[in-house]
């Protein structure tokens, strides 16, 4: 099938069938689909593309799949023919054809061929952009900082292809990407897919705009040890257990790679559980208050290894770290938390005396075992001179005055 862009311009597959009759092809598969074709050689194509348009022909240009080649050089042909800037060349491309995922570096050949240029403002200022500025995380981080962009899912859908980020990136002059998106439900092997894409594009446009990115790791790459207690510094290996740890280990690896071939930099910040009153995680919380509020017996477990303990961090308290690492243009891995654990019976029995309940306390047995992760933020205190502010108990009295208990 052919797209077309306008009513002489279109992209199709070489293979297609439809490319018969008055239509001149214009075949661009002898340019790679990758970096590295010269600028002269794109050109060619750019200026073969406008004169048969010029001689009145309708031009169909094709490269294997009709999508990334053929659609880079369309959008070269139409801002060149056009006078319009490539930028608004590519979002008519899009709009037109449907296709999101061509590739950027094919989009860069055209841009050096044509000497393009992105919009951008020419200073040193911090311009951020977040993704998944609507989560948990994004919504309290985009209030704590200034110049600073959070694209929605319809405006920049991360499983759809890089494209789309690239150009905001390129329209806002954002020189730090903090990426927060994640599928909704992010425990499954599903999710561990849709993930690894999200990240991927985002990559792709970091290392396409020499962009720092700051990525939020988690405590669960840690999931697999089996200590009754294990202090978790920055040499500790990644050690993960389940779908959610399993991704954040491919994450920290694709990052590592992407940091060791393209030297891509990279704030690495490896969180322990967050807690805040705009989230219902972690849900067992959120389950003891229900129960201490109808004097219901609660149950918490018990491990093979002993009873779960967590190291918990206010959601503020991650942000500051977050901010702290964009504003000293940090670059590294850290394990940020607060320092120390408690065990699940101990927030059961605090929360049943603070609420002034009759629940009583009891433990299920669970055949399993159970890492008990303390962070080690010594080095974050020292890198970032961050520190948290809120032990578990300050923050759940919050959590406890939102809930009106």
């Amino acid at each position: 099938m052919i797209n077309w862009i306008n009513e002489m311009l279109g992209t199709a597959s070489a293979s297609d069938q439809c490319l018969t009759g008055d239509l001149a092809v214009l075949d661009v598969r002898d340019l790679v689909d990758k970096s590295g074709n010269s600028p002269a050689d794109t050109k060619k194509k750019i200026d073969q593309g406008i004169d048969m348009m010029e001689q009145g022909k309708r031009v169909v240009v094709c490269c294997d799949y009709g999508i990334s080649r053929s659609n880079a050089i369309a959008a070269g042909i139409l801002s060149l023919s056009r006078g319009i800037s490539l930028d608004k060349a590519i979002g008519e491309v899009i709009h037109a054809t449907g296709v999101q995922s061509i590739k950027l570096e094919p989009l860069r050949s055209v841009r050096n061929a044509l000497q393009a240029s992105s919009v951008g403002v020419a200073d040193s200022s911090l311009r951020v952009l977040i993704t998944g500025g609507a989560g948990f995380i994004g919504q309290l981080l985009f209030s704590e900082l200034s110049n600073v962009v959070a694209p929605s899912r319809t405006q920049v859908d991360l499983t759809a292809g890089a494209l789309a980020l690239d150009l905001l990136v390129k329209e806002h002059g954002i020189n730090c990407i903090v990426h927060l998106a994640n599928p909704h439900v992010y425990t499954s092997n599903y999710a561990m897919g849709e993930t690894l894409t999200m990240l991927s594009n985002v990559l792709d446009v970091c290392r396409e705009n020499d962009i720092r990115l700051i990525y939020p790791s988690s405590w669960g790459a840690y999931s697999a040890y089996r200590t009754s207690e294990l202090f978790a510094d920055n040499n500790l290996p990644i050690f993960p257990k389940g779908p959610y740890g399993e991704t954040k280990m491919l994450c920290e690896a694709l990052i590592n790679h992407h940091r060791n071939l393209y030297a891509l930099r990279c704030g690495l910040l490896r969180s322990s559980p967050l807690y805040g009153e705009t989230s219902d995680r972690p849900k067992f919380i959120y389950s003891f208050i229900s129960k201490a509020k109808r004097n219901e017996p609660i149950k918490t477990h018990r491990y093979i290894n002993g009873e779960p303990k967590l190291d918990l961090l206010y959601v503020g308290d991650f942000v500051s770290a977050i901010v702290a690492a964009i504003e000293i243009h940090f670059t590294g891995t850290l394990n940020i938390g607060s320092g120390h654990v408690v065990s699940t019976r101990e927030i059961a029995e605090w929360l049943v005396n603070k609420m002034g309940s009759s629940s009583t306390i009891d433990y299920r047995n669970i055949e399993d075992y159970v890492a008990n992760i303390t962070m080690d933020v010594s080095l974050a205190r020292k890198v970032l001179a961050w520190r948290p502010t809120l032990t578990w108990e300050m923050g759940f009295g919050r959590l406890l005055e939102i809930s009106g208990s």
